[in-house]
């Protein structure tokens, strides 16, 4: 029973070791703050782990693990909207530790950091002002580069639903970056300068 054990923890960390990047940096998209983050990537791996005999072998690990990951982030978003903040003095100073993952910055190379992790500001401003569904599929589809039915799952809605907030929130994104050009435009005197 505990060689099973084992075998199956060393599986589970042999296909979560190249995910944890990735998993954190999309908790951190979908959180925008970083204590959430690690907390959520925490809990992620935690119900992975949990469920890792659910999981079926050759089919994408990569998705199962951002599903769970998402559900969980939906989930939290849900219970904050039903009750008000608080922070319970009963969990204050518990400690535990399963497994570290990387911060925003995982290497030494300032321009490498800035390519794997940063968006352009305009791009991540216009990324935060979508309504929370677009935001969603937006950071499964086309920044963690899911495919379509991978993002279908892991929201449990139906692919071309998916593909609708995809389309519309890329439109709504694209508005904002325009507008946003078009007052860069009115308000940068160099600009103007080089039109006459």
């Amino acid at each position: 029973m505990d060689l099973l054990r084992m075998g199956r923890r060393r599986q589970f960390e042999r296909l979560v070791r190249p995910q944890l990047k990735p998993l954190f940096q999309m908790a951190l998209r979908l959180t925008r703050q970083t204590e959430w983050a690690e907390d959520l990537t925490q809990d992620a791996l935690i119900r992975a782990y949990e469920r890792f005999h659910q999981f079926t072998a050759g089919t994408n690990f990569r998705a199962w693990l951002f599903t769970i990951l998402t559900h969980l982030y939906l989930n939290d978003l849900e219970r904050a909207r039903r009750r008000p903040n608080t922070t319970s003095m009963d969990t204050a100073g518990e400690e535990g530790q399963f497994w570290d993952f990387p911060t925003e910055n995982t290497t030494d190379n300032p321009a490498e950091a800035l390519l794997l992790n940063v968006l352009p500001e305009e791009l991540q401003r216009a990324l935060d002002r979508l309504p929370e569904e677009f935001r969603v599929a937006i950071i499964l589809v086309d920044l963690q580069e899911l495919a379509y039915q991978d993002a279908a799952n892991a929201l449990a809605i139906p692919l071309g639903t998916v593909r609708s907030r995809v389309s519309r929130g890329r439109a709504m994104m694209r508005r904002t970056l325009e507008q946003s050009e078009t007052n860069n435009d009115v308000f940068n005197p160099t600009k103007k300068a080089r039109g006459n």
